[in-house]
């Protein structure tokens, strides 16, 4: 085979290729199909109800809570997402290692690869064709490098990521209370209304029963026309107003099933109360001392403190990028290109490289950086006043709904005592059926009222402790069974309900502490046992705490006591 013979088998061969190549990167879009969609719809569907544990027995609030909690997909995603950060931390530190890189190849060629040199002086020939490399050969080298810069940087940003993985934390939190919050309002809702199902029942056929007979009473004419009309008129209403309670129950118990992750068929019941629960939760915080615990246990307030951690450590990432890049690396190498003396050899070096330019750079970034903490301090801040804000709204709303349920409790009892009188008196033929028919709806409606009050008051009870950054959950659970977790939430609310919820050290003392004069921090290792302990007549201190710390955060500022405000502290 010719030399020209070759080069065109090649050149052929090449264009061969690339066209296969070209052609494989033709992409063109592919829809799911209607099998595709529906086997992927049984996969969801069997993931996301088969590993649940059975409902054996009426749910109470704090199992529903439980369910939530753990079945949710909303809290599913917030864990799925801090594991995310979680891996992507570890990603960030492996980042902080030296690079070790192995390559290894082989090369070969159709001809000597050989060379010849000129005469500079003469330009002729100075000596005949050699060659130093063999057509085939191969080579392989181990080298260990290390980026000075290039750590920094990555230093900074596994920083920030340990960070974000806070942050997730946070955001996992507010789910947490979110959800917990919506199945209060969802489990009150259902339970109220499943409670006075019975009643309504019983109301809807009287009412029904009362309709059919005036029909009858109409076709018979035994009474005027527009009488019976306005007659069947007054039933009509009562009965529309008993089937809108009566939907709701269907309404509120399938909510409540799509909080716990239930299917939406699944039949279940409720522990229903009786009347003796129905009295006003009390609050043992005061307004002040709810308002302190917000500014240090509202996950929003904690991811903005991140935040702003994160803005220093990339300014100081990008002021960073600035200095020069010194590269250190080592290494072995090998090579079987048998011209070579020694075919293995090692080598280390140091290379150093620097855009004289980024001097230039160094007053804008640095003036980013510094308007980068400022937006993110000034959006802190922002988030502090709406924290305070919100405890504020949540304190005004529970007061507002202690005085709706008392004036409805008060309705609904005085509305019970109306239907005891009516029955009384259509029992002694003194009334008509029509009355005790307005009677017994009035009285449904008066007691679906007190019920609404009710499951009101307790989504504004629990409002406020959202408010304050009160988690539902302790901070360790013994395990994860559903059991488990409505034991520990259970065992949270008494802790709550009796002041007993935690508080940071030093925001505590800052409590107690005048403004103005300056005495040695002494902090405690144990928690507080309430927030409304009294303690003897404090000493007057100021708190000052590492800033650098917490870039920014409240102790890094002087922490303003909570004066007394109308005789409460």
């Amino acid at each position: 085979m010719t030399r020209t013979t070759f080069n065109r088998s090649a050149l052929r061969l090449a264009i061969a290729c690339a066209a296969l190549g070209l052609s494989a990167c033709a992409v063109t879009p592919e829809a799911l199909t209607p099998e595709q969609q529906l086997a992927e719809a049984s996969a969801d569907r069997q993931q996301m109800f088969d590993t649940q544990e059975p409902v054996t027995r009426a749910i109470s609030l704090e199992e529903a809570m439980a369910r939530a909690v753990k079945y949710n997909l909303q809290q599913r995603l917030g864990l799925m997402q801090r594991a995310l950060e979680d891996n992507s931390l570890s990603v960030s530190n492996l980042n902080l290692l030296p690079q070790l890189a192995a390559n290894a190849g082989w090369k070969a060629r159709d001809n000597v690869a050989g060379s010849s040199s000129e005469s500079v002086t003469t330009g002729r020939e100075s000596l005949e064709s050699s060659t130093s490399s063999d057509r085939y050969s191969r080579d392989a080298n181990l080298r260990l490098s290390w980026n000075v810069l290039d750590f920094g940087v990555s230093y900074f940003s596994a920083k920030a990521q340990a960070n974000k993985v806070l942050v997730a934390e946070e955001a996992r939190r507010k789910v947490v209370a979110d959800i917990v919050q919506q199945v209060r309002e969802a489990y009150w809702q259902a339970a109220s209304a499943e409670r006075l199902q019975p009643d309504v029942q019983r109301a809807l056929s009287d009412a029904r029963g009362a309709l059919e007979q005036a029909r009858q009473t109409e076709r018979q004419r035994l009474v005027a026309p527009l009488e019976s009309l306005r007659y069947q008129k007054s039933l009509l209403e009562m009965i529309r107003q008993l089937e809108v309670v009566e939907g709701e129950l269907a309404v509120s118990k399938a909510r409540l099933a799509s909080l716990m992750n239930l299917p939406p068929a699944t039949s279940y019941s409720l522990v229903l109360p009786n009347e003796a629960n129905y009295t006003q939760p009390a609050l043992a915080y005061n307004l002040a001392d709810l308002e302190v615990t917000s500014m240090t246990q509202r996950p929003e307030i904690r991811s903005e403190s991140y935040q702003a951690r994160n803005a220093v450590l990339e300014t100081r990432a990008a002021l960073l990028k600035l200095l020069p890049g010194a590269n250190l690396f080592v290494g072995a190498n090998y090579d079987s290109n048998s011209y070579l003396v020694n075919d293995n050899w090692a080598d280390a070096g140091m290379q150093v490289s620097w855009n004289l330019f980024n001097v230039l750079a160094y007053p804008a970034v640095k003036k980013a950086g510094e308007s980068r903490l400022q937006v993110a301090e000034l959006r802190r801040q922002a988030m502090r006043m709406a924290v305070l804000t919100q405890v504020n709204v949540a304190w005004r709303e529970f007061e507002r709904s202690s005085q709706v349920f008392a004036r409805s409790n008060e309705l609904q009892q005085v509305q019970r005592g109306i239907l005891r009188q009516s029955e009384s008196a259509f029992s002694s033929q003194a009334q008509s059926r029509l009355e005790r028919v307005r009677t017994a709806t009035e009285t449904v409606l008066a007691t679906r009222t007190r019920d609404r009050a009710f499951a009101e008051l307790q989504v504004a009870h629990g409002a406020v402790y959202q408010a304050a950054g009160l988690d539902p959950l302790p901070a360790r659970i013994a395990g994860s069974s559903v059991d488990e977790l409505t034991r520990a939430i259970a065992g949270n609310a008494v802790r709550l309900n009796q002041g007993q919820g935690s508080v940071p050290a030093g925001i505590a003392a800052a409590q107690q502490v005048p403004y103005g004069m300056s005495a040695p921090l002494v902090v405690s290792a144990a928690p507080a046992a309430a927030l409304i302990a009294q303690t003897a007549e404090p000493q007057r201190k100021v708190l000052r705490l590492d800033m650098w710390e917490t870039l920014g955060s409240l102790r890094g500022a002087e922490l303003i006591p909570v004066e007394r405000v109308d005789g409460r502290r």
